[in-house]
């Protein structure tokens, strides 16, 4: 348990939602950064999501472990 913990980390994704709809949902998503952070990682998407969000991305963040 403890060594899950210790590899724990947080991926920020980015969703290509301007896709056209013939685009497979693995061809729209990539991972963006990796931190070690969660709070860093809520921080970083919130960041991007403003940053593009006209432009059709839509940031999240999803924990992980490597």
């Amino acid at each position: 348990m403890k060594e899950e913990m210790v590899n724990r980390v947080f991926a920020v994704v980015r969703y290509d939602a301007f896709q056209d709809a013939s685009v497979l949902p693995k061809n729209r998503i990539t991972v963006t950064k990796i931190m070690r952070n969660e709070e860093t990682a809520r921080a970083e998407v919130d960041r991007l999501n403003q940053l593009n969000g006209g432009k059709g991305c839509i940031y999240f963040w999803q924990v992980t472990s490597i």
